[in-house]
């Protein structure tokens, strides 16, 4: 019964996100054709947010901070444009290369222009930029770990997920303590962390600056619940 009531919903929320003015051109531009608003490639470096450059070399190039990103990345505006609105002229490219230059004598040759690629899709793409900076849990990485965290298979904690509850609620259907599912989830972002920077795809800096960031969110995250599909739906489809 529960199925049948939530079909029209969902078609009306999918009439709705075509009906959104402008709704195409939200996504970014290196999305494919007819994809979500939300799509992020499924990159590593993307789904766990490993920043390429450090955050304090962008706060001093640009001349910014974390609460005017916060501010400016609405998924419509990006850095590049952030970074003209401050003054500062150039080629993205060069942007891109004064960004990560600090790093580039300490990574092998190979990866260079690897990371190069990587800032330049950060400053020009608004909502993979926003993701990473901001989104600092929304990674696989604790669905594929959901076993040692929550008790349970990872596409079980997918269901578990999509039902609307708080991880803290999960766990304790499987006889996890909150205590448990805290600890374990910070013994994860410790263990991505360590990943991020063996791998070169960030800086131990700018690790550990995003550790602190989910260090202190993590409270709040545990005891929040998730968002249902259809709330995630009705989320994306909304002008923001």
């Amino acid at each position: 019964m529960r199925h049948r009531l939530l079909l029209p919903l969902l078609a009306v929320l999918l009439l709705a996100a075509a009906l959104v003015p402008g709704a195409a051109a939200a996504a970014d531009s290196h999305a494919p054709a007819g994809a979500r608003l939300d799509w992020l490639p499924a990159d590593e470096w993307v789904m766990s947010s490993w920043l390429p450059f450090d955050e304090a070399r962008l706060d001093a190039v640009v001349k910014t901070d974390h609460a005017q990103l916060q501010t400016w990345l609405d998924d419509h505006r990006t850095l590049a444009q952030l970074a003209r609105a401050h003054g500062v002229t150039g080629s993205t490219a060069a942007l891109a290369h004064r960004l990560v230059a600090p790093r580039l004598p300490h990574v092998r040759r190979a990866l260079r222009p690897v990371l190069e690629r990587r800032v330049r899709d950060m400053l020009t793409q608004a909502h993979l930029s926003r993701h990473v900076l901001f989104h600092v849990f929304h990674t696989p990485a604790i669905p594929n770990a959901a076993r040692s965290i929550f008790g349970m298979s990872p596409a079980e904690f997918r269901a578990a997920r999509a039902g609307g509850r708080s991880p803290i609620t999960i766990g304790a259907a499987r006889g996890r303590s909150a205590a448990h599912v805290q600890g374990a989830l910070w013994g994860l972002l410790v263990q991505r962390a360590a990943r991020g920077v063996a791998v070169a795809a960030t800086s131990r800096a700018q690790a550990d600056a995003l550790l602190a960031e989910q260090k202190r969110q993590l409270f709040p995250y545990v005891y929040r619940s998730f968002r249902t599909p259809e709330q995630q739906l009705a989320f994306i489809c909304r002008p923001h």
